[in-house]
């Protein structure tokens, strides 16, 4: 058991705290980008349906008053599992007493950051199994793949909005997105005036981000890995809402408590995450593998 005590607890200890601040990760980033579903009470498993598109193949020529072949419409579930995702913490009662910390406070904000951040690790890995691709290991990103991973999505008639989800050094790197938009490249030695291109490079030069390109919006988050294979490549991907499911429990996505032991003279924490993940529709997701090394 790991146990929080007077001894890895000292940031508050016998001191009053003006302004106590935790360093939390960029979480929450999918859960508002992929299709949601509750399940029903007593069940823990939701159902996505995935459509066979029609084609104008599937559309004949006929003459009048004659009998028209049917078409099959069909479609396949696709099935997401909830299971409990955990993340537990025991807190002294020496802690308590002695910390001018809002421990209580601070210990469910961590906890259920922890599992937000667990969350957008599950939903991005599912961008890994996209078989549609742009880019390839060892290979730095170019905004024709942006363009490309756009051709991709409209030709399988994926729904709008189109997201487009980055590492930070798919952004920010030196092979990232962000390196695309300016030149400040030197002649010499005399520096080159930097040069950007359009608004999006003047966005970039000036908030540090684009919020989209290229028809997508650009989001980006740090369960990406970035070393996939130990190849030093980024996992990043494009998708519509339609291509990630997310199955959460009946009584809700999250849930932090907080329990009495009088035997050990403390307070367990408990933050659970409620949810499965599922791919729905392939072709509506694109995997941009890109090196960022």
């Amino acid at each position: 058991m790991a146990l929080t005590n007077t001894s890895t607890a000292v940031g508050g200890l016998g001191r009053t705290i003006g302004d106590a601040v935790i360093a939390f990760n960029h979480v929450n980033v999918m859960f508002p980008l992929v299709t949601v579903q509750q399940c029903a009470r007593g069940s823990n498993h939701v159902n996505f349906s995935d459509w066979t598109k029609l084609t104008s193949g599937n559309v004949t020529a006929a003459t009048e008053a004659t009998t028209t072949t049917a078409v099959a419409i069909t479609s396949a579930a696709r099935t997401a599992t909830v299971s409990e995702h955990v993340i537990a913490s025991t807190v002294s009662d020496l802690v308590l007493m002695g910390s001018n910390d809002d421990i209580t406070g601070q210990a469910g904000t961590a906890l259920g950051n922890a599992v937000a951040a667990k969350l957008d690790d599950d939903l991005v890995e599912l961008g890994k199994g996209f078989s549609q691709t742009e880019s390839a290991a060892g290979t730095a990103l170019a905004l024709s793949h942006v363009f490309g991973s756009m051709r991709q999505l409209r030709s399988a008639s994926a729904p709008f909005p189109y997201n487009l989800v980055l590492s930070p050094k798919q952004v920010w790197g030196a092979k990232g997105i962000i390196s695309l938009l300016h030149d400040d490249a030197v002649t010499g030695s005399n520096a080159k005036p930097m040069s950007l291109m359009g608004s999006k490079g003047e966005e970039a030069f000036q908030t540090g981000f684009i919020g989209s390109i290229a028809g997508f919006n650009v989001y980006w988050s740090d369960q990406i890995d970035e070393d996939v294979g130990s190849g030093g490549d980024a996992a990043g991907f494009a998708f519509s809402s339609g291509g990630i499911g997310l199955g959460i429990g009946a009584e809700g996505l999250f849930r932090v408590a907080a329990e009495r032991d009088e035997m050990l003279r403390a307070v367990n924490y408990v933050a659970t995450g409620f949810w499965g993940e599922i791919e729905i529709k392939d072709t509506f997701g694109v995997y941009v593998l890109t090196d960022v090394s």
